[in-house]
């Protein structure tokens, strides 16, 4: 009997070791030529191998086919956890983020998921959260002290520094783009301008580039410098440090978006909305970073 086409896979991925790269791509496109065109197994295997080669640029868009064709069960969480990899690996942290989190805590790969979304949390600028994940990851496995190991990563708090961040201030008639973060037993509800950390070696022009497209999928039309302010403020009972550089931002594509619209924020669980000018000014919520409403003021007609 002919051996099933899993099978022959699984037999594939067993000897990949003893083939040289092109060796072991002519044998898997063999296999892949087996099923019907955009077969969403054989996506998922032609991605898995780029990965496995070290070509995670091109394994990307190949996982993103796969998940798109409705790869499903064990395979959609292997592929989530890989393209996540992937995507940590060539410096989109965010995306990386943003993936792993689609995979739920019951399901059998979780823990692994868990993993990878701490080590792209900590590419990400964000050290106390993927310490907190790790830590609860961990504790159900200690022969001591599981419940004070628990206890404590709860209780972890960021670490007391000054952040440089770069932010994006997009005005649309009377309206502005703003991250709405909901209230929660931490903090009150507030409101952001969207943005993020600036990376080393990085400008923050670059970085307020990079961060719309990590975290919105966007890319801006253009981007020129407002001013710089400094917001000193309190999260979760510890003080905060920021030295934010606002930006005067222009995008095409989000200024399509209608009033009400809500789009998700991929590295976080949050939403960008569009807010009227007014109502910013009110004051309620509140907008951050600090100071933002003065530049405001100063670029409304």
């Amino acid at each position: 009997m002919t051996a099933t086409w899993e099978k022959r896979i699984a037999t594939f991925w067993s000897e990949v070791g003893e083939h040289d790269a092109e060796d072991a791509t002519a044998r898997l496109s063999a296999l892949v030529a087996e099923r019907p065109a955009g077969d969403p197994d054989a996506l998922f295997e032609t991605a898995s191998l780029h990965d496995y080669l070290g070509e995670e640029s091109a394994a990307i868009p190949v996982y993103r086919a796969a998940l798109a064709a409705g790869l499903s069960g064990h395979a959609r969480s292997q592929a989530l956890i890989q393209l996540g990899s992937s995507l940590r690996n060539v410096g989109d942290a965010s995306g990386a983020i943003g993936v792993l989190k689609e995979i739920s805590d019951d399901d059998p790969l979780a823990a692994a998921a868990q993993a990878f979304l701490t080590l792209a949390l900590h590419d990400d600028d964000k050290p106390t959260e993927g310490l907190r994940r790790a830590l609860t990851l961990l504790a159900p496995h200690l022969p001591a002290y599981s419940r004070s190991v628990s206890a404590y990563a709860e209780e972890l708090g960021a670490l007391e520094r000054i952040r440089v961040i770069a932010v994006g201030l997009l005005v649309d008639g009377d309206r502005v783009l703003v991250e709405e973060y909901p209230a929660n037993g931490r903090h009150a509800g507030f409101l952001r301008l969207p943005g993020g950390g600036v990376q080393f070696g990085e400008t923050a022009l670059a970085a307020v580039h990079r961060e719309f497209g990590e975290e919105l999928g966007v890319t801006l039309d253009s981007a020129h410098l407002l001013g710089v302010t400094e917001n000193i403020f309190d999260s979760h009972g510890k003080r905060g440090h920021e030295i934010v550089h606002v930006f005067g931002v222009h995008c095409r594509e989000l200024s399509q978006r209608r009033s009400g619209e809500r789009v998700p924020v991929r590295d976080n669980d949050t939403f960008v909305a569009w807010h009227p000018t007014a109502s910013l000014a009110a004051g309620s919520p509140p907008l951050y970073p600090a100071g933002v409403l003065d530049l405001l003021a100063r670029t409304s007609p």
